[in-house]
């Protein structure tokens, strides 16, 4: 049985699904994570995928969801947490294709308004040598613009710059928001405020799933 989890850059879904996976019995699937596994592997939909971003274009939706069909499997008694999937209503209906096997029981939205996904994600500075990340105002490191793990410099992704934050919601806004819709139709929508910290948030999440039956 499938949770989708679902909500706007930044705002801390990842997180959220990792913990979901770690403590509620959930196997975590991510879209993003299954395409790369499925291009390293070489297997024959990763080749396929892999061919179409070499030529500089998206991989399409049908490639994607035969994808997740292999990540999916045949047991039906799983847990699945779906994390960046469906990003759309055409996604979102072929999903409906498995639901004889993994039906979509709640499509759960991570709600946080724009102002703080704009800072949450401006605010954002990675080291360019660990990887490790920081917030100016939330997590900062000890020295300014120093990574207190290295030492290495820390910098501001190019599509973290408040213009193109401002770019990715609004190809959310137009792009995944009416999947939400879609499931508001079907009764399967739940909205959860994501303001708050993490453990907070986790109990929000753990209230909006304790009344589900899973089989």
């Amino acid at each position: 049985m499938i949770v989708v989890l679902t909500g706007a850059p930044g705002a801390g879904k990842g997180t959220q699904a990792d913990l979901l996976a770690a403590k509620e019995g959930f196997r975590k699937v991510s879209t993003g994570d299954a395409l790369r596994k499925h291009v390293r592997m070489k297997s024959p939909i990763g080749q396929q995928a892999e061919a179409v971003m070499a030529r500089g274009e998206l991989v399409s939706d049908e490639i994607l969801f035969e994808i997740l069909r292999e990540e999916l499997g045949l047991d039906s008694g799983e847990r699945i947490l779906l994390d960046g999937y469906p990003r759309n209503v055409a996604q979102a209906k072929t999903l409906d294709s498995l639901n004889e096997t993994h039906p979509v029981v709640v499509a759960i939205h991570l709600d946080v308004d724009a102002v703080e996904l704009v800072n949450r994600l401006s605010g954002r500075r990675v080291c360019g040598n660990c990887g490790a990340t920081y917030h100016v105002t939330l997590t900062p490191p000890m020295t300014a613009g120093v990574c207190d793990k290295c030492g290495g410099q820390l910098q501001q992704r190019s599509d973290d710059r408040e213009d193109s934050v401002r770019t990715r919601l609004s190809v959310y806004e137009s792009t995944t928001k009416p999947v939400l819709e879609y499931y508001r139709g079907k009764g399967l929508y739940q909205r959860v405020d994501g303001l708050g910290s993490t453990e907070e948030v986790f109990g929000k999440l753990k209230g909006s799933l304790s009344g589900l039956k899973f089989r």
